[in-house]
């Protein structure tokens, strides 16, 4: 998935006030979560799926589309 795939997946879903993606990851802001993880993702210059930025984008999908 490229970075313009999730930036629109995560404009147009509908998103909760809080997630629990993992065990050790629980979400309270979500606005400024994936705000401070695109800009991240937009600075990254190497392998994307290397991006931890990434990893944590492509987690918060997977637990919004399980719940």
């Amino acid at each position: 998935m490229t970075i313009e795939e999730l930036k629109e997946y995560f404009n147009t879903v509908s998103l909760p006030n809080e997630i629990q993606i993992t065990v050790d990851m629980h979400i309270f802001d979500l606005p400024k979560f994936l705000q401070a993880n695109l800009a991240a993702l937009d600075r990254w210059n190497r392998e994307l799926e290397k991006c931890p930025s990434y990893v944590r984008l492509i987690n918060l999908k997977k637990a919004i589309e399980n719940q």
